[in-house]
């Protein structure tokens, strides 16, 4: 696997190793076929030696190698190639001084034969000797030894920049000092773009940082950088020409010169000086409107530094502590926290700048504050880092909280009392309901007893009347075992994982009876979910609104009935279409509740809870359930539960 570097000028740096090392291998081609139109760009100019095109074939490799696989020994690689290129270059020095004492000439080639490359000269022999060492210690860990090498490739670059604009201006003093210092054209173009590319490595280190950095500095020294030497070349170039021609003494030519640069340092001056200005303002317009807004928070706000120092509060801060603000500012914020609280505060405020990060307390805990009279209340607070130019800042929001405490005691207590009071009910209910379903039996027995002992005394009258109490009796039997069902629904509820295709088969199995009788097609339209739910409430459910569906339909009329669901934003919204009698819109909200019933008993059986409890298991669920219909239509009855998280 390929390790690459993180630095985040990676393919510009990749770039231009390629670039010069096409360079260096053009070069060393033209050399080795003898071919002088590329050995030199400038036709009548020194061109660059075949040692040295060598030497930045090695560099460029050794960067490239250092880029892409400094994570796999490239870093070692790069060092033994880059201290190659630094014996080649001390050579050519050792040569040059001790070349009848010491005899190594012939480590070079001789200059004077024309069919081989040749010797570099001193100058760039010097260059890529420090772009060698600086190469050899890019891979250092010290940041004090990249630092220096980083130097090193500035120092390159200031050489290689200067011998371009020598060439660039036609000016041989730049270039070519004497036949050993001369260098080439090209070679102080590879040398400018090597030495670049290597600084990129570390790009926040030395004066490569001034460039890559993000800072509005930054910003502003890579643009007033960029049009100096615009400037400065243009104006260079026009005092050269007037030299060269003679257009203006050197008097007159050297004053303009002085006169051009200060007007166009002057102009520049102005440029970025305005947009500081700008940006000062800005920065003092978003000064002010934090103090507003500091100041007209609804809650106190207090900033203070790492000691702890307050260094500005706002008019709720003297509202909620008693204090003025010059009694505030410049003291420690412990003066607002009581005593014995002093110890837990410094280890939390310890904790919180080691991490710095946005924290909340007196949600989960007890967190008092102080007033100036000593008086103890309850707070919540949100602590802010804030970074300053003088480092980490806590901007603490601080809000009372006794009001709220006091109404949650109060809110407390009456969920304990409503608990107590529905559990009374509940046992009531239970009770009464048996209670009520024992006279009943009473009855009911009493009127069979009558039925089997006075068969002769009883004539068809009065057997109607005994049929008639014992239906009352049924259904009031019935009621009432309605009325402790839906007071014991939920009572035992478990959320678990649930199926709801499963649920639905179920249900119509169940009801296999039923539907074959009314000939009924009941249709699961879409895919059903699973999720976490109260199941046997929600068998319930279903199974309410599939038998009405079936049981409020017309008689020469099939049921027709789909039942579906979709996904909404944290719900699941389920429905069930028939296409029954249908309801009139003014009795949509009545039939939810308990013993509403809009049809006679003889026409539809019932006792006018079922809907009842399917909107108390909806509700059990988070949601809802509403109906929508039309007389003669049909219904489509849809409920909505909670997306609920396990």
């Amino acid at each position: 696997m390929m390790v690459t570097t993180t630095c985040k000028y990676t393919y510009p740096i990749i770039a231009t190793g390629i670039f010069v090392l096409f360079i260096a291998v053009i070069v060393m081609t033209g050399w080795l076929l003898h071919l002088e139109a590329i050995q030199s760009l400038l036709p009548g100019h020194i061109s660059m030696h075949f040692n040295s095109a060598i030497c930045f074939t090695l560099l460029s490799i050794a960067m490239l190698l250092y880029i892409k696989y400094r994570n796999r020994g490239g870093h070692r690689l790069t060092g033994v190639l880059s201290l190659i290129v630094f014996l080649v270059g001390a050579a050519t020095f050792l040569q040059k001084m001790f070349h009848s004492d010491l005899g190594i000439d012939y480590l070079f080639l001789n200059n004077n034969n024309p069919y081989y490359p040749g010797r570099m000269s001193l100058l760039t022999a010097f260059c890529l000797a420090l772009t060698a060492i600086g190469t050899f210690g890019i891979s250092l860990s010290t940041n004090k030894y990249k630092t220096i090498c980083q130097f090193l490739f500035h120092f390159v670059s200031v050489v290689a920049f200067i011998v371009l604009i020598g060439y660039l201006y036609n000016v041989p003093a730049l270039y070519n000092l004497s036949y050993f210092t001369t260098m080439a054209c090209h070679t102080a173009f590879a040398l400018l773009l090597l030495s670049i590319a290597a600084s990129l490595i570390n790009p926040s280190l030395g004066i490569t940082g001034i460039f890559t950095g993000t800072r509005m500095g930054n910003i502003m020294a890579r643009r007033l950088f960029s049009q100096i030497v615009v400037a400065v070349l243009i104006i260079g170039y026009l005092r050269i020409l007037s030299h060269r021609y003679h257009w203006l003494s050197a008097d007159v030519g050297v004053a303009l010169l002085i006169v051009s640069f200060i007007l166009v340092s002057l102009f520049l001056i102005w440029k970025k000086a305005t947009i500081l200005n700008k940006l000062e303002i800005n920065m003092e317009v978003a000064q002010e409107n934090f103090r507003i807004g500091v100041e007209s928070a609804p809650y106190a706000l207090i900033l203070s530094d790492e000691t702890g120092r307050i260094t500005q509060v706002n008019f709720q801060t003297e509202k909620l502590y008693g204090y003025t603000s010059e009694e505030l500012l410049g003291n420690n914020i412990e003066m607002l926290i009581p005593k014995e609280l002093h110890k837990h505060y410094r280890h939390d405020s310890d904790s919180f700048f080691t991490s710095p990060a946005v924290v909340s307390l007196g949600i989960d805990e007890e967190v008092y504050a102080n007033t100036k009279h000593g008086a103890w209340f309850p707070v919540e607070i949100v602590l802010t880092p804030i970074t300053t130019h003088n480092g980490i800042a806590v901007l603490a929001a601080i809000t009372d909280i006794t009001s709220r405490k006091a109404n949650e005691a109060i809110i407390k207590n009456q969920v304990n009392e409503l608990q107590l009071k529905n559990q009374e009910l509940e046992h009531f209910n239970y009770i009464a309901s048996h209670d009520l379903q024992e006279p009943l039996r009473t009855v009911a027995n009493y009127i069979m007893l009558l039925e089997e002992d006075y068969p002769e005394q009883i004539n068809d009258e009065i057997r109607m009347h005994l049929s008639t109490m014992n239906s009352a009796v049924s259904r009031m039997s019935q009621l009432v075992r309605s009325l402790l069902d839906f007071g014991r629904l939920g009572k035992n509820r478990k959320l678990s994982l649930t199926d709801c295709y499963s649920i639905i088969t179920n249900v119509i199995t169940d009801l296999n009876g039923l539907i074959k009788k009314t000939n009924a097609v009941i249709t699961i339209a879409d895919e059903m979910p699973v999720l976490y739910a109260y199941e046997t409430e929600m068998r319930q459910l279903f199974q309410n609104l599939i038998n009405n569906a079936i049981k409020f339909t017309d008689k020469d009329v099939a049921p027709h009935i789909t039942v579906g669901c979709k996904k909404t934003k944290g719900f699941y919204e389920f429905y069930v279409s028939d296409n029954g009698i249908g309801i009139d819109p003014k009795y949509f909200n009545d039939i939810f509740h308990i013993f509403q019933r809009l049809n006679k008993n003889e026409d539809y059986e019932g006792y006018g809870i079922g809907l009842a409890n399917c909107r108390k298991i909806a509700e059990m669920h988070g949601g809802e359930i509403w109906v929508e219909s039309e007389l003669g239509k049909g219904s489509t009855f849809k409920f909505k539960i909670l997306n609920f998280k396990a």
